[in-house]
């Protein structure tokens, strides 16, 4: 991630600081320090987080965690937190992005407005940070005061025209309609067709897709399972129900929900093969369900999963893997080592070539930048290197 320029700032005026700490009286260093650790010491531990995550009321117990931690530290000390955390804790690791949501929403508390919201986020966890800050934009202060007063569709419709500035880079765009998708649904009562609806105020299709997606993870991954419009019995429920124009961005999430019905990565592969047109956004949904699996270090049990499938479903799975991959660091780290566990040559050039694609449109990433992250994270980087510039 290229840091920007306030952050670039404020790292030079830490450094001048440190230097000018250290050629003062001890005395005043010392006192410096235990303010620096008091401040440290009121970041939350791992266990006081997945204690949150166990709760009922979990997304508000995890916001007053996160409240109290901003009182004395930034957004991004404790993005960093929770990047240490799941480097050392597996739960942390699998739960990060709700958790990361919390930040958002309290980022936004603070900063009252998205620019400077997102200004302060990075993309720690799937850009959980920026999708809080759009949550809250919407909810605002009563958020749970007031669970249960949903404003009017008109009134929704109105805010969500203004949410999301058109003018910025699309992977920041992009974030802010993902998580107005997600707030969307929480305040139409969990009614995915009012949900849908609002979102079509977008202008143009990139952008209504975007919304369409937080909608959709939304509904399979919200914490309260009976709000959730979902069939007990129906693999393709409610993508099969919906208006066409839908579906795409519906199966993009289904295959979690197959998923949690009991079906293993073959059945799940069987019953994407039964989505007629929507085949494709089905297994690309089966490869970012695996993704998780490629960041608890089970790479080659992942890219073995993939390879179960042929053809175009096999490829659609792996672009799945690396789009979520990269999705949730910015960068190479994760999805090249994935490209490089694939057996067959055609399908780890495919995977190169798809991943620096992603990174260049996306990401804004030069291939001269691409390549760096070959050699970083592959012993052989070399076909990468090749991919990253064509």
């Amino acid at each position: 991630m290229v840091v920007n320029g306030a952050k670039r700032k404020l790292s030079f005026k830490i450094i001048i600081a440190a230097i000018i700490l250290l050629s003062s009286a001890p005395s005043a260093w010392a006192q410096e320090t235990k303010q620096t650790l008091a401040a440290a010491a009121i970041l939350p531990s791992a266990q006081a987080i997945k204690s949150c995550m166990s709760r009922q009321d979990g997304a508000e117990c995890l916001d007053n965690l996160i409240r109290e931690a901003l009182k004395t530290n930034s957004t991004f000390d404790a993005l960093q937190l929770i990047q240490r955390l799941e480097k050392e804790d597996p739960d942390i690791r699998r739960d990060c992005h709700p958790i990361v949501h919390a930040i958002g929403r309290e980022t936004f508390r603070i900063k009252g407005n998205i620019h400077d919201s997102f200004n302060a986020c990075d993309q720690t966890c799937h850009s959980g940070c920026y999708h809080g800050s759009v949550e809250r934009f919407l909810r605002g202060e009563n958020i749970y005061a007031e669970a249960n007063k949903h404003p009017s569709t008109a009134e929704l419709k109105q805010k969500a025209a203004i949410a999301c500035d058109p003018k910025v880079a699309p992977r920041f765009r992009f974030q802010c309609l993902h998580g107005l998708g997600h707030a969307l649904l929480f305040f139409s009562a969990y009614k995915l067709a009012s949900s849908l609806e609002i979102c079509d105020i977008m202008g143009e299709e990139w952008s209504r897709a975007s919304c369409y997606g937080g909608v959709f993870m939304e509904n399979v991954f919200n914490a309260t399972p009976e709000t959730r419009d979902l069939s007990p019995t129906d693999f393709h429920y409610p993508c099969n129900k919906l208006d066409k124009k839908y579906r795409y961005e519906c199966y993009v999430m289904q295959t979690s929900r197959m998923t949690e019905m009991g079906l293993t990565t073959a059945q799940v592969f069987h019953e994407c093969a039964k989505a007629d047109e929507f085949r494709e956004s089905c297994t690309i949904s089966i490869g970012r369900d695996l993704s998780n699996d490629v960041r608890l270090g089970k790479t080659s049990a992942t890219a073995e999963k993939c390879e179960i499938a042929t053809g175009d479903s096999r490829l659609n799975c792996i672009r799945g893997v690396i789009y979520a991959l990269i999705d949730n660091t910015w960068d190479g780290r994760y999805a090249m080592p994935f490209c490089a566990a694939l057996s067959q040559d055609s399908d780890q050039n495919a995977c190169y070539r798809d991943s620096a694609s992603y990174l260049k449109s996306t990401f804004e990433k030069s291939p001269k930048e691409i390549a760096t992250e070959c050699a970083k994270n592959l012993s052989q980087p070399q076909r990468c290197v090749e991919r990253s510039a064509s």
